[in-house]
């Protein structure tokens, strides 16, 4: 009997389809983050860092650019992807009090809320 696929061509396709899931739904986090974020002088939403294997600390208040969320894709296509573990993170004095319900804006906080977002979506 000859496989017309055979077996490893079928592993290398399945774990090349779950490579790509895996970058889309943390881009997918990623994108929910951005747009929950509350926006005052743009700064929190432009501290989101976007890190493979340890978590970025570093801010920058002054960073108003408006390129978190493109910066971020960049990171998890490059970096990102099956059976890596990557971070969203904001380090930002205030981004705990943020996540806790501290502004009008996003009184259910940011972060839990993409996450329980993107959860619902994949059940």
């Amino acid at each position: 009997m000859t496989w017309h696929n055979p077996p490893q061509n079928m592993t290398l396709q399945l774990l090349s389809e779950a490579d790509t899931l895996t970058k889309k739904i943390t881009g997918e986090m990623l994108q929910q983050v951005v747009v929950r974020s509350p926006v005052d002088t743009g700064a929190f939403r432009q501290n989101h860092r976007v890190s493979v294997g340890s978590v970025d600390k570093s801010f920058d208040v002054n960073d108003t650019d408006n390129d978190a969320l493109s910066k971020g894709i960049r990171t998890i296509q490059s970096g990102g992807g099956l059976g890596k573990i990557v971070y969203i993170s904001n380090s930002l004095p205030y981004a705990e009090r943020l996540e806790n319900g501290w502004s009008g804006q996003a009184p259910q906080g940011v972060y839990s809320l993409a996450f329980l977002s993107v959860v619902n979506k994949y059940r």
